[in-house]
């Protein structure tokens, strides 16, 4: 059995304290280095042996206590691990749900192998091929989704695993100690441990056995999927390739192959379901994005249709005021042809649908407006492209449909050229629509040469092209219409900046669309059109690919996308910022409006709203671009040496506003005094600030004069000012009367505050009259000069009425004769 530690201590100082005495006697005596003392000799040789001994001792004891601790230490991380390790298979992923997603996967790859690797009735069509590659590429990414999943959990499944075998394997926790208690406790703990941790390993191991063969099911899948997709893809390509060629009988020949009508309807049906639910799950976002701008944009024309009935009548004809006759079907048409470019390569249904309804919104919004004449050829339009869009959705090709296509395309040219030969082309509303029509009558016409041709999905293409490019032409044509009309309504009854709209300045606007929306509205209808052939997109991959090469400058990696990106980022939130400063504008006239509902505090704020945003807007923007953090501190320190030559007081003026901004001793719509001249805050930007002089000039006035001047804030005393007027009465005047007199014109004028109280003072016997000042108040500043001449006029009259003379300076002149 070990010795205690304080046993060893005190009988080694009893030997050393023993050892030192005999030493002593030693040299006493003058024989201490005799070497022929042997019973000194032998005691010396017994210390060292019980040093050496105990040196021993000590160093085991020490082993063992780090052995100790480190066994500890593995236990209590054992013990650790199993809970973790619990905790995550009771929270783990559902292989019942995975598997059953397995199952699904795998029926929807059979629907969309359907028609193309089996069933392939008459030959492969264009369509069939498009629907199914954007289902693949749907199908490729939910599985990719769902695998990673599978693939992290069991990655933590086997550092688990892994985790347990290592602190298992560690041979301290083999390494006993030699007192027998000490071993039987230490044992003990091993089989709570043990106990413990035997079940969870034994769950962690099972699991992982069953998710690894869920994990290469998964792969399996996937390299199913992709491997279709890549034949798809292929197939596509080499169609594109032969577009011109024939690729069916003529039309008036034998079909080779044929599959019942009934089936390629329940195909189509199934495939353009898979399509749109895959689409709606990757794009949900920016449908609701759409739907907020869709309810935003209505409630602003709803609005301002009500503004327009209380100050103004609305045209029985709304002639000007379409874009008011409805404001939901306006805001749908407007807010689709525009953002509907947020959806990249949506498939021909997801347009078909949005289209058909921005058409529906826009016979509504015509109804009795245009003749009808126009009215009956926009619903027959409206017919030809529903019955197009339908026919298009059929994906594979049958005699049946050939001969409706045929059908569908001839009436259209022949209804389209009768209509560019009839006068009643003079009556459009919009003259360029005539353009279209002659778009639609030569595009019909070469589908049905081509369909004549056996060139099936060329004729198909066309034939959808021609009507969805003339009704998306005339939707983008009346958008801009339906846009100016409400550009110029706005500025004929929002002369002031509001607070319905959050003070827009809408002067700033303009009553018309600005030039480059014109040319985005053509670009767009071109892409519109261009993607309903597949050479399109192959003419797009190249400038993808030229887009999205990495390039290198330096030690710097980049792409031209990534410079787009940050370029983009950095115009969007200057315009943003620019569309905030609508905010801080000068909001108009407010003589007639309590100080409740003045926009108290806004401009300040939104100066700082205005900093934040060019702020946060370059930070993303050096983020999304991929240029590393540490190059923002070059542009610092560019801009410090910047400042340190020249430009301080820029940056004086900068900081002048943030001060302004968060201590507001000016804010927007303030009426203040700068060296002598009054005037209205109209705004506060980032370096000056501008304000509206009451004699119809504006000043600029830089931030830092506001701080370092004496600036005074009429506002900050809530719009109140006293004003002196004096009054000069003759000399024999009775000052009592005339003073009351004067109190009770003050008393009545009901422009004058009553607290404080008026004031009538008598300040001096001057050289031709008394002199009596007047002190009163009025609430609102703006009135002070038109309240001032008022009161001037009132005791003009009251004095008059008095017989109390105003006096006009006089000089006596005493002439003394000299004596002669």
């Amino acid at each position: 059995m070990q010795h205690p530690p304080l046993t060893h201590l005190c009988k080694l100082l009893c030997l050393v304290m023993l050892t030192g005495l005999c030493i002593a006697a030693r040299a006493q005596r003058g024989d201490t280095a005799a070497p022929h003392q042997g019973p000194d000799s032998g005691f010396l040789h017994r210390m060292r042996q019980f040093g050496k001994t105990e040196t021993v001792s000590s160093i085991e004891k020490y082993r063992n206590d780090r052995i100790a601790l480190q066994q500890e230490k593995l236990l209590q991380e054992l013990r650790y691990t199993s809970e973790r390790a619990r905790i995550f298979l009771r929270r783990g992923i559902d292989t019942g749900f995975y598997r059953k997603y397995l199952r699904t996967t795998s029926h929807e790859l059979m629907i969309v192998q359907d028609g193309i690797f089996v069933n392939q009735g008459s030959g492969q069509t264009a369509r069939n091929l498009d629907v199914a590659a954007s289902i693949l590429d749907g199908l490729l990414d939910k599985l990719n989704q769902r695998r990673g999943n599978v693939v992290r959990y069991v990655k933590t499944l086997t550092d688990y695993i892994n985790q347990i075998d290592s602190l298992s394997a560690d041979s301290a926790l083999y390494t006993f100690p030699f007192d027998s208690v000490q071993t039987v406790r230490y044992i003990q703990k091993i089989a709570v441990v043990a106990k413990d941790l035997g079940p969870a390993d034994t769950a962690l191991r099972r699991s992982s056995n069953a998710v690894q063969q869920l994990q290469l099911d998964y792969d399996l899948m996937v390299f199913t999927v992709r491997s279709r997709l890549e034949e798809v893809e292929l197939l596509r390509k080499q169609q594109a390739a032969r577009l011109i060629s024939k690729e069916f009988p003529y039309l008036w020949e034998e079909a080779l192959r044929h599959r019942p009508m009934e089936e390629i309807v329940q195909l189509s049906v199934a495939k353009e379901r898979l399509v749109l639910k895959y689409y709606f799950n990757d794009y949900i976002g920016r449908l609701l994005i759409l739907l907020l701008l869709i309810l935003a944009s209505w409630y602003f024309l709803h609005a301002l249709k009500q503004k327009w009935k209380e100050e103004r009548e609305l045209d029985p004809g709304f002639k000007g005021q379409l874009v008011l006759r409805y404001p939901f079907a306006s805001a749908m048409i407007i807010v689709i042809s525009i953002f509907q470019f947020l959806f990249l390569q949506p498939p021909f249904i997801f347009g078909f649908i949005l289209w058909l309804i921005m058409a529906i919104c826009l016979a509504f919004i015509l109804h009795q407006y245009i003749t009808a004449f126009w009215m009956r050829f926009w619903l027959a339009m409206l017919l030809f492209f529903v019955l197009a869009g339908v026919t298009n959705m059929a994906l594979q090709a049958s005699r049946a449909e050939r001969w409706w296509m045929l059908l569908l395309a001839l009436a259209g040219s022949i209804y389209c050229v009768f209509l560019l030969r009839s006068k009643k082309r003079l009556e459009l509303r919009e003259k360029n629509i005539v353009y279209f029509i002659a778009f639609v009558a030569v595009v019909e016409s070469a589908s049905v040469i081509f369909n004549l041709a056996g060139r099936y999905n060329l004729a198909k293409t066309l034939l959808v092209s021609g009507y969805a490019g003339l009704v998306i032409a005339i939707l983008f044509l009346w958008t801009v219409r339906l846009i100016n009309e409400g550009l110029g309504l706005i500025a004929t009854i929002y002369k002031h900046p509001d607070r319905k709209f959050f003070y827009i300045d809408f002067n700033r606007v303009g009553e018309k669309a600005p030039t480059f929306f014109y040319v985005f509205l053509v670009v767009g209808w071109f892409i519109l059109v261009g993607r309903n052939f597949y050479a399109f997109q192959q003419a797009a991959t190249p400038f993808k690919e030229f887009l999205d090469t990495e390039r290198t400058l330096g030690s710097y990696t980049f792409t031209i996308n990534s410079l787009f990106i940050f370029l983009l980022i950095i115009a969007v939130s200057t315009i943003l910022s620019q569309i905030i400063s609508f905010f801080a504008g000068e909001p108009g006239d407010q003589r007639n409006k309590d100080k409740k509902t003045r926009k108290a505090g806004v401009g300040s704020w939104l100066l700082l709203i205005r900093i934040f945003i060019l702020s946060l807007g370059i930070f993303f923007a050096f983020a999304a671009a991929g240029i590393p953090l540490d190059k923002l501190t070059i542009v610092l320190g560019a801009l410090g040496v910047g400042i340190g030559l020249g430009l301080q007081g820029l940056v004086s003026n900068l900081v002048s506003g943030l001060i302004i901004a968060f201590e507001k001793p000016v804010n927007v719509g303030d009426i203040v005094e700068v060296n002598g001249k009054l005037g209205t805050m109209k705004s506060i930007g980032f370096r000056s600030s501008v304000m509206n002089l009451s004699d119809g000039a504006c000043l600029v006035v830089p931030n830092s004069d506001l701080l370092s001047h004496h600036v005074v804030n009429w506002t900050m005393g809530n719009n109140r000012r006293r004003i002196n007027l004096s009054i000069s009465v003759a000399y024999g005047t009775n000052l009592k009367q005339a003073k009351e007199l004067l109190e009770n014109v003050l008393r009545g004028n009901e422009r004058l505050m009553k607290y404080p109280e008026p004031i009538v003072s008598v300040r001096e016997f001057a050289d031709s009259a008394v002199v009596i000042d007047l002190y009163f108040w009025v609430g609102n500043i703006r009135e002070f000069l038109l309240v001032r001449n008022e009161v001037a006029t009132q005791i003009d009259e009251a004095l008059r009425h008095a017989g109390i003379v105003i006096p006009f300076p006089q000089t006596d002149i005493h002439i003394i004769q000299p004596k002669e």
